[in-house]
């Protein structure tokens, strides 16, 4: 079993860099437009693409994962919400130019071709509209067998740190951006205990799958002991 099969057995609607405690400080920080149009790029199982849809915005949410997708769907469905959940590739928007008011990215870029990615959220942007992309980085330079270990686990080339993201976002051709961060993780205990997940859906016997607590028991391990290495920037753009 691997972590992205791990979230969408347990259902989880807060895996992204600080839980979504950090996405409701973000709204707060900076608010939407009423009724944006909103993309949101690996919507996962919902949570944050059906919140949006709660406070009047048209949503869109797209995931490469139909299991992540149909948990979305069935997370709209208990909270009687409407809002369009389809599986769609990061680098591959299936979308025309200039679609969208606000382009909502959790933890996604890192794990595709990152340049693509954003060239992507750029494309389907509409003329004055803002990306937010929240993503891990490396905070200080790490033990080569540190990188290994964590790049391995979650399945990524490279971990960026912020002058790879400063050099990416300034190629893109936003007329104004900023990355704010990097910011620490936190106890993702005591984001569940802040925010908890009243619609989270989870597969029958997971927690009798052995494989399942040795990816939980590997990710708490690699949070906890390496937290001096990693955390995560907010990139903002305006097109």
């Amino acid at each position: 079993m691997e972590y992205f099969d791990m979230l969408a057995k347990l259902g989880i609607g807060n895996a992204h860099p600080g839980g979504f405690s950090a996405t409701l400080k973000q709204f707060e920080q900076y608010p939407l437009p009423a009724r944006s149009r909103i993309l949101e790029v690996g919507c996962g199982t919902g949570r944050t693409s059906c919140y949006l849809a709660a406070q009047g915005h048209d949503v869109v949410g797209i995931d490469i994962r139909p299991d992540m997708i149909a948990k979305a769907k069935m997370r709209a469905e208990t909270e009687n919400l409407t809002l369009k959940l389809l599986e769609g590739d990061a680098i591959s928007l299936p979308f025309p130019d200039e679609s969208f008011d606000v382009i909502l990215v959790e933890s996604v870029s890192i794990f595709t071709d990152t340049g693509k990615a954003l060239s992507e959220y750029y494309r389907v942007l509409r003329s004055g509209g803002q990306l937010f992309d929240r993503e891990m980085i490396q905070r200080k330079p790490m033990p080569a067998e540190i990188n290994q270990e964590i790049t391995e686990f979650y399945h990524v080339d490279k971990l960026w740190d912020i002058k790879d993201w400063s050099a990416l976002v300034q190629t893109i051709g936003f007329i104004r951006s900023q990355i704010e961060g990097p910011f620490m993780f936190p106890k993702s205990s005591l984001d569940l205990f802040e925010q908890p997940d009243d619609h989270q859906q989870i597969d029958a016997g997971s927690f009798l799958d052995h494989s399942m607590w040795e990816v939980i028991s590997k990710y708490n391990n690699i949070m906890d002991s390496y937290e001096e290495y990693i955390g995560y920037i907010l990139v903002i753009g305006t097109k």
